[in-house]
C-alpha cells in the first residue's frame, strides 16, 4: 500500500466520485486538494479531513472503485469496517454510519459485521427453496453412492424428483420452503398427480384423455369412476393414476427438506442465533392422509394387478400362468439364432433365484474376479463345483453357489445353485465356449484383413464372455453385461396370453414379479426363517470386509439345509411344466408325463413341442456336465 494512504484530505463529493486506482488526490501549492494522477497505478488509502470527521473515517480506492471505511481499535482489537460505496452514499450519510458504528463497538464490543452476517444467513436460510434442498441432497446422496453407502437407484429417484416438481404444472421447485403453505402443497399435489398420470404407462391414452376430460379427476371416487363406465383392471388404475410417483417425489422432497432444516439448526446453534426453518411444511401432506398405507396399496396392487406372482391356480387369463410362462421362455431361447438366449437364462434365473432386478445381471465369473475382489467382497460372482461335494476356495462351502456383494438392503447374499439353476448355468456357460471359439476365428480373419472396427468390436465381446456370466451383445453397453430385460419379457406376456389387447388382457409381468413367484412357493414349501434366507430379507450384518465371515453366517448344518430348501422350491416351480421339466433336465433325472401339459403355440407360429430341436441337441451334449451325469 502506498504511504499517501497516511495522509489526511478533505475532498468534496464530487471530488471523491472520481477517484480510481489511476487517480488519486494531492495538494497544490496553494494547499487546495486536486486530482491528479496515480503513479502507482495501486490501490490506496487516505483519511478524511472534513470537520467533525468521525475518528478512523477514511477511503480505500480499488480496482471495484472508492469505498468509506472506519478503522476502530477496541479492548486491543483493531478493526476496519466498509461502510459502503462512494457512489451510493453520501458523505454526511457515511459519517452517521461510521458514528453509530464507533458507538456500537464501544458500548458492546461486538463487532457490527457479525449481526449483518448473521442476518445474511438467517435471510438466505429463509430464502431457500424445495429444489435447493433437493440438489443438496442429491450431491449428499452422490457422495454416499460414491462411497458405497448408497444405491445408485436411489440418487436417481431424488433426480426424478426435482425435475417432477421443475414441472409448470406443479411449480414447486422455485418456492421458499419458509413459505410453504398446506394451500401451496396440495395444488402441487394434484398438479404433480396429473402429469403423472398423463405419463403413464399402465394406461391407455384413451384413459387419459377420459380422466382429463373429467377436470379435477383426483376428486373423483371409485363409485364415480363406475358411473362414469370404467371397470375391472382400468378402474383401479384410474383411481389410483399418477399417485405413486406422487407419493415417492413427495416423500423425496419432504426428506430433502427435514435434512435443510437439520443443517439449519446446526448452523443456527453454531452461530448462536435461532433458525430461521424450524418446520417441515410437507408434514401436512401425511398429516392430511394423502399417502396411502400399506393395506390400500396391497388393495390396489390387487385390483390393478400391478404385482403379479406367477402361479398354477391363476384365473386372470384363463390359464395356468407360471407354466405357461416357463414354457414361454424356453420356447423363445433358441429363436433369432440364440440372441435370446443370454436374456431368456438371466430370466430364468432371476426366478429361480429371487435376485432382485440388477443383482443377478452384474455376476461374474468366479475366475474372472481377483483373490482381492473375493476375499473382500467387491463383485457379485457365480461358481459352477468340478464335483457335487467340491469346496468354494473363498467361502469354504460345499457345491455350486452364487454371491451377491451389492444387494438392495446393502447386505451380501450367498446361495446354493440347486440342480435347474446349475444346468442353465453350464448351459449359459457352454454358449459362451462355443461363441468365444467362433469369434476367435472372426478375429484371425479380422486382423488378416485389417478391419480395426471389426478387431475392436470382438475384443469387445471376448472380454466380456470372460468376464460376465450374462454379457451385453451391443456395443454400447456401458457396463458390458446384461441389463435389460424388457424386450424379452414383452413378448414372453404375448407368448403367455398375458397381453392380448383384443381379449381385454393386460396383466403386468416384471422381474421383481419373478421375486414374488420364488417367495410365494417358498412361503407354502419352508419356515419363515428360511424364506427370509432366500429372499435376502434378514437384518444381521459384517462389517469387517473380509469373505471369511461369509461361513460364519451358515452353520456346518445350515448351508446343507438351504441346499435343500432351495432345490425343493426351484423343483416345484419347474414341475408346474413337465414340458419345461424335461426340456431343462440331464439324464440323471426323471422324465415328467407331458400329458396334461400342452405345448405352447408362440404368435410366431412357432410351437413348442415335447423338444424343440436345439434344445434336443443340448441335452445331448451337455448331460455328461449335468450334476450326477455319465
Amino acid at each position: 500500500m502506498a504511504k499517501v494512504a497516511l495522509k489526511k484530505y478533505r475532498l468534496t463529493q464530487a471530488q471523491l466520485r472520481s477517484l480510481t486506482i489511476a487517480k488519486w488526490p494531492e495538494l497544490d501549492q496553494q494547499g487546495n486538494v486536486v486530482i491528479v494522477s496515480n503513479p502507482t497505478g495501486k490501490p490506496y488509502r487516505f483519511v478524511d479531513g472534513t470537520p467533525g470527521a468521525p475518528v478512523g473515517f477514511g477511503f480505500y480506492v480499488g480496482p471495484m472503485g472508492a469505498f468509506y471505511e472506519l478503522r476502530i481499535q477496541h479492548n486491543g482489537v483493531r478493526r476496519r469496517l466498509a461502510l459502503g460505496s462512494v457512489q451510493e452514499l453520501t458523505l454526511a450519510r457515511a459519517h452517521e454510519l461510521a458514528g453509530a458504528q464507533r458507538h456500537h463497538i464501544r458500548h458492546t464490543g461486538e463487532d457490527p459485521r457479525e449481526r449483518v452476517r448473521t442476518e445474511a444467513a438467517r435471510q438466505k436460510a429463509r430464502g431457500k427453496t424445495v429444489g435447493e434442498a433437493l440438489e443438496d441432497y442429491i450431491a449428499h446422496l452422490e457422495d454416499r453412492l460414491a462411497r458405497g453407502r448408497a444405491k445408485a437407484g436411489g440418487v436417481e429417484g431424488v433426480k426424478d424428483a426435482l425435475a417432477r416438481l421443475q414441472r409448470p404444472e406443479v411449480n414447486l421447485a422455485d418456492k421458499a420452503i419458509a413459505a410453504l403453505t398446506a394451500k401451496d402443497l396440495l395444488a402441487a399435489w394434484n398438479g404433480l398427480r396429473h402429469t403423472c398420470m398423463l405419463q403413464s404407462n399402465r394406461l391407455s391414452p384413451g384413459t387419459k384423455a377420459f380422466l382429463t376430460k373429467q377436470g379435477e379427476w383426483w376428486n373423483l371416487k371409485l363409485e364415480d369412476l363406475v358411473r362414469l363406465g370404467l371397470t375391472g383392471k382400468t378402474l383401479a388404475r384410474a383411481h389410483a393414476a399418477g399417485l405413486s410417483a406422487t407419493e415417492q417425489t413427495m416423500g423425496n422432497a419432504s426428506r430433502a427438506v427435514a435434512r435443510a432444516i437439520k443443517a439449519e439448526r446446526v448452523a443456527a446453534a453454531n452461530a448462536g442465533r435461532q433458525p430461521a426453518l424450524v418446520h417441515n411444511p410437507f408434514e401436512a401432506l401425511a398429516d392430511d392422509e394423502r399417502y396411502r398405507s400399506s393395506k390400500e396399496l396391497a388393495k390396489h396392487y390387487s385390483a390393478a394387478k400391478v404385482r403379479n406372482p406367477l402361479g398354477t391356480d391363476d384365473s386372470a387369463t384363463g390359464s395356468q400362468t407360471l407354466p405357461t410362462v416357463l414354457k414361454a421362455l424356453v420356447g423363445r431361447r433358441d429363436m433369432q439364432s440364440g440372441h435370446n438366449a443370454v436374456g431368456v437364462d438371466y430370466v430364468l434365473l432371476t426366478l429361480l433365484w429371487g435376485t432382485r432386478r440388477s443383482e443377478a445381471a452384474k455376476l461374474r465369473r468366479y475366475e474372472s474376479c481377483s483373490p482381492d475382489e473375493l476375499d473382500l467382497r467387491l463383485a457379485s460372482w457365480a461358481w459352477l463345483a468340478p464335483r457335487p461335494n467340491a469346496k468354494n476356495p473363498t467361502t469354504g462351502l460345499r457345491g455350486s453357489q452364487v454371491f451377491l456383494h451389492d444387494t438392495k438392503n446393502g447386505q451380501f447374499q450367498l446361495l446354493p445353485v440347486a440342480y435347474f439353476a446349475e444346468r442353465i448355468l453350464r448351459w449359459r456357460y457352454d454358449d459362451s465356449i462355443m461363441k468365444e471359439r467362433a469369434l476367435t476365428k472372426a478375429l484371425a480373419q479380422a486382423q488378416r484383413e485389417k478391419d480395426a472396427k471389426k478387431i475392436a468390436h470382438i475384443q469387445w465381446q471376448l472380454k466380456n464372455l470372460a468376464r460376465w456370466v450374462f454379457p451385453a451383445r451391443n456395443p454400447k453397453s456401458k457396463d458390458g453385461h446384461h441389463t435389460d430385460s424388457k424386450a424379452i419379457l414383452h413378448n414372453v406376456r404375448l407368448d403367455a396370453g398375458l397381453l392380448d389387447p383384443e381379449r381385454g388382457i393386460d396383466i403386468g409381468l416384471t422381474p421383481h414379479d419373478l421375486r414374488r413367484t420364488l417367495g410365494r412357493f417358498a412361503g407354502k414349501l419352508l419356515p419363515g426363517h428360511v424364506v427370509s434366507q432366500l429372499l435376502n430379507h434378514h437384518t444381521d450384518r459384517d462389517d469387517t470386509g473380509k469373505m471369511a465371515k461369509v461361513t460364519e453366517r451358515y452353520s456346518e448344518q445350515e448351508w446343507p439345509a438351504l441346499q435343500e430348501a432351495m432345490a425343493k422350491v426351484e423343483e416345484a416351480i419347474i414341475s408346474t411344466s413337465p414340458r419345461v421339466w424335461n426340456i431343462l433336465k440331464g439324464p440323471d433325472k426323471q422324465m415328467l408325463d407331458e400329458h396334461r401339459d400342452p405345448p405352447l403355440k408362440l404368435p410366431s407360429r412357432r410351437a413348442l413341442g415335447h423338444r424343440s430341436k436345439a434344445y434336443t441337441a443340448g441335452n445331448q451334449s451337455r448331460a455328461s456336465q449335468a450334476p450326477g451325469g455319465g
